[in-house]
């Protein structure tokens, strides 16, 4: 994170906010349970984003304070707990990790990453931490975490795509006129 100014603050806390208002208006619960199951949300776009444009710090900073503030801006279940807010943040360095040799984009590198993002934390590390918490069996949790994660790689890998290509610039462009 060189570039760890003003305007990269800003623009992170920006795309915190946004991943805030997707975690506590914009996305879409699932209990099969009685406990949150499923979630099928946007929220791990601006995280990613983070990620992609100022490294995995920074991904991670994101994906920590977006997930906080959206279960306290929301309507959740049950009291809040860091762990899951650490597992978002893990979207953001590994989608970090991915970009930190290069920035140059590609639909494998995107892609990559949001496979790689997807199935450690949604499907792994949030299934395990649902079970150990909340003690619902695994072979209830798997098939809907899924099919969730299925859904959801493909609308990540494409807007993703999308949205690197589109604001690379202006991005880069800010942060030039914040260097000079």
């Amino acid at each position: 994170m060189k570039n760890f100014n003003i305007h990269t603050l800003i623009i992170m806390a920006l795309l915190a906010a946004l991943g805030a208002v997707f975690s506590a208006f914009l996305s879409l619960e699932l209990n099969f349970t009685g406990v949150k199951t499923v979630e099928i949300s946007l929220t791990p776009l601006p995280v990613m984003l983070a990620g992609i444009f100022f490294g995995p710090l920074a991904g991670g900073i994101v994906g920590f304070v977006s997930d906080t503030a959206g279960f306290f801006m929301g309507v959740q279940m049950g009291a809040y707990n860091p762990v899951f807010s650490i597992t978002m943040a893990l979207f953001g360095v590994i989608a970090g990790f991915f970009y930190l040799r290069s920035k140059k984009n590609s639909i494998w590198k995107v892609t990559g990453a949001a496979v790689t993002a997807q199935i450690v934390c949604s499907v792994v590390l949030n299934t395990l931490f649902v079970w150990l918490f909340y003690g619902v069996p695994i072979v209830v949790l798997l098939p809907p975490r899924l099919i969730g994660a299925a859904v959801e790689l493909p609308l990540y890998a494409w807007l993703l795509m999308t949205l690197v290509e589109s604001l690379r610039p202006l991005i880069n462009k800010r942060l030039k006129l914040a260097q000079a």
